[in-house]
């Protein structure tokens, strides 16, 4: 599964130490796609618009300046558009939370898009 994280760094509560944290927890569950970490292409919005257009799911850590960043109103709109699931993961001032926010959401939603899928598979058999 490809994952795509969408993240502001414009307060303190997401910065490289934090998706560093975040690749490490994600790279348990496949290729995954941290803008910060990841893009070293020469044209950079065109490597992020690139990369969110392959993701088969988003995680948002959502932090208090999301609402304020035009790029993340840009990804969600986009996944939004072309139906990719989004787990939103609660950012704390305190790292280690926000990596258990995260372990936590992905191991409970992660069981629901199974089960979603599994549905949909059923159904399209029948």
């Amino acid at each position: 599964m490809s994952i795509f994280v969408s993240y502001t760094t414009r307060d303190s509560y997401v910065n490289r130490n934090t998706l560093k944290m975040v690749s490490g927890v994600l790279s348990n569950y496949g290729p995954h796609y941290i803008d910060l970490l990841h893009n070293d292409a020469p044209e950079k919005q065109r490597h992020v618009e690139e990369m969110l257009s392959h993701a088969q799911l988003m995680i948002l850590i959502r932090s208090r300046s999301i609402e304020k960043s035009e790029w993340v109103q840009w990804e969600l709109s986009e996944a939004k558009k072309i139906g990719i699931p989004i787990i939103e993961v609660q950012a704390s001032i305190n790292q280690k939370e926000t990596i258990s926010n995260l372990k936590y959401k992905l191991a409970s939603e992660l069981k629901k898009l199974e089960r979603r899928s599994s549905k949909d598979a059923q159904t399209c058999a029948a």
